[in-house]
């Protein structure tokens, strides 16, 4: 069956990445994402051998953002999904926050792996790659309408726990309601996230609390 996959190319057509506003934040939803497809292709890479298997590709760099108020409560920032070509199983993806004058102040890369993570753990489907086709393109459509912005009464909640990582920018939330909490995944692990905001007197996203 390897032998096959390798052998044929499929495109799959991607028509619209749409990304949905967030109901507890998203503003001047935008999409820059022009249409692509996702091919197999036949070439020696360095990949975790677990994923040998996993044929998908993305030919071009791909780029999809939404913008949400965070930094401030008067311009939206721009939250940017960039995923890097290269076979699915070892490219890398990047997700930026820039601020309305272009300043990013967020910035993480993570295993592009992340968006077929779930399906591929439970074995290759009746289907085969198409079937990752699909489910990867789902998880990109979906990327954004996961993120989830934490309100006051979700933090007090979590916070029970004690496990706080930075004292003087939780005093700084306190006191400044203005401030946006938002929960980001961490996209290289099984599970858990960190829950990350803007300090406005340090100018930068600090991370307040980390979770399973």
């Amino acid at each position: 069956m390897g032998i096959k996959y390798l052998l044929s190319i499929f495109v799959v057509a991607l028509t619209t990445w749409s990304v949905h506003s967030s109901d507890l934040g998203g503003t001047n939803r935008s999409n820059d994402v022009l249409v692509k497809a996702f091919t197999v292709e036949n070439r020696q890479v360095v990949y975790d051998s677990s994923r040998e298997n996993l044929k998908l590709s993305v030919p071009d760099t791909l780029k999809s953002s939404q913008s949400f108020l965070f930094s401030n409560s008067k311009s939206p920032d721009v939250f940017q999904l960039t995923i890097n070509p290269g076979l699915v199983k070892n490219s890398k993806s990047l997700l930026q926050i820039r601020t309305s004058d272009k300043r990013v102040i967020f910035s993480v890369t993570f295993d592009t792996f992340y968006f077929i993570q779930e399906i591929f753990e439970q074995g290759v489907p009746s289907g085969g790659q198409e079937v990752y086709t699909k489910f990867f393109e789902k998880s990109i459509n979906d990327f954004f309408k996961d993120f989830r912005f934490i309100d006051r009464a979700q933090f007090v909640e979590m916070n029970k726990s004690g496990d706080v990582i930075d004292k003087d920018f939780l005093n700084e939330i306190k006191s400044d309601p203005t401030i946006r909490l938002v929960n980001i995944t961490c996209f290289d692990c099984d599970e858990g996230g960190s829950i990350v905001g803007y300090s406005k007197k340090k100018q930068k996203v600090l991370t307040i609390l980390s979770h399973d």
